[in-house]
């Protein structure tokens, strides 16, 4: 639907459309972050406004705006309002770790009162907020919160937009690969895997237009989602929820990849919770492709064995794409340059530590060993499915 305004600049960030706008959805301090945000960190960034001067403007919004922050009795209002205020938080850790003296104190008090107004809400800047109920509000009004200003405010957009417009594909493979396997004696395996098939594909596509985001622009949104040390991880493509759904209904969680879960599972959105800590118990417990696959409770004739594979080579191609585009812009974290192949990712013998690292990515793991983690487990159960069918051909 908006797949051709990804990464060109060819849509405004803020674009009037003729869609509902009701006030019970508008956030109090929304102007504010829309309008006047992205020129303040501008004039902070470039020392034409001092971070005293962003307290003070910003603690003045907030008081002008908390008696209709107050009135909020709806949880998809209340999401919107949290998403401004987060909006401002993060807009100062760019510029140091937050504290008392450098965010205003009303702030975080009413971020905090928020959240206990409404447990469902977020407390830090989620990928829930900044990708799905912004993009949402972009649908419905035409606006879309961003930290940058101009051309780069355009891509920031495309970015937050981008992910959004993608989920969807891999989540309808996920559900795809759901049915077959609840229902394998109803199922059609190769239309099912076919369709699969299809929805990745289209998934990948989507996801490898960020090969056309340069470094220097996607650094200079990044830099307010890097989460402190101590705090909250970063809004991060890495919680994308259906991704996760996916793996775990095509083969089991190993041990490193279940660490990934423990420390993601607060950070995923609140409705993909629950379900990911379901397909990861039920795929612990044998119900994914590959071991049903394995020990015969799933059987795949010639045409939709192909299927199978092609569609695990599918989701390795999202997965080295996804490599390759966080090397180009996170070049740090991939320090010596070795073994990004899929030959050297297969041939590395186990999965490598991501709690570790000196340059970890924005969710705050090891970005290196996150991605190749993933594409060796593909690249392990696809040999394993080939060699079971080859042997039982």
């Amino acid at each position: 639907m908006h797949k051709d305004v990804l990464f060109t600049g060819s849509v405004d960030p803020v674009r009037p459309l003729p869609r509902d706008s009701e006030t019970s959805e508008i956030s109090p301090t929304r102007d504010y972050v829309l309008d006047e945000l992205p020129a303040d960190l501008a004039a902070v960034a470039q020392e034409r406004m001092t971070l005293a001067d962003l307290v003070d403007k910003q603690s003045g919004v907030l008081e002008q705006a908390l008696p209709g922050i107050s009135l909020l009795d709806d949880l998809a209002a209340a999401r919107v309002a949290q998403l401004d205020l987060l909006f401002m938080l993060a807009g100062f850790s760019a510029f140091g770790v937050p504290g008392s003296e450098t965010v205003p104190r009303l702030l975080t008090d009413t971020i905090s009162g928020q959240c206990a107004r409404f447990p469902e809400l977020d407390p830090h800047m989620s990928y829930e907020l900044l990708v799905d109920v912004n993009s949402e509000e972009w649908e419905r009004h035409g606006r879309m919160r961003v930290f940058s200003e101009g051309e780069t405010g355009r891509l920031e957009r495309d970015f937050y937009l981008g992910h959004y417009l993608a989920e969807p594909k891999v989540r309808a493979a996920y559900r795809r690969i759901c049915a077959l396997l609840m229902e394998p004696d109803l199922a059609e395996p190769a239309v099912l895997l076919g369709g699969a098939h299809r929805q990745l594909d289209e998934f990948r596509l989507l996801m490898a237009q960020y090969g056309k985001l340069s470094k220097d622009s996607f650094n200079s949104f990044r830099r307010y989602h890097l989460g402190h040390p101590g705090g909250p991880r970063g809004a991060s493509g890495a919680f994308m929820p259906s991704v996760q759904l996916l793996e775990l209904v095509l083969l089991p969680p190993t041990e490193e990849y279940g660490v990934y879960l423990d420390q993601s599972m607060p950070y995923f959105p609140v409705w993909a919770r629950p379900l990911i800590a379901e397909w990861r118990k039920r795929s612990g417990d044998g119900l994914n492709v590959t071991q049903a696959v394995l020990d015969g409770s799933l059987k795949l004739d010639q045409e939709a064995a192909g299927t199978l594979l092609r569609v695990i080579d599918k989701f390795t191609d999202f997965r080295m794409i996804h490599l390759g585009v966080t090397k180009k812009v996170i070049p740090d974290a991939f320090t010596g340059g070795d073994g990004l192949t899929r030959k050297e990712i297969a041939v590395q013998g186990e999965e490598r530590n991501i709690m570790g690292g000196e340059n970890p990515g924005t969710s705050g793991f090891d970005v290196r060993n996150v991605l190749t983690n993933s594409v060796y487990r593909l690249l392990t159960v696809r040999q394993e499915i080939q060699a079971f069918h080859d042997m039982t051909d």
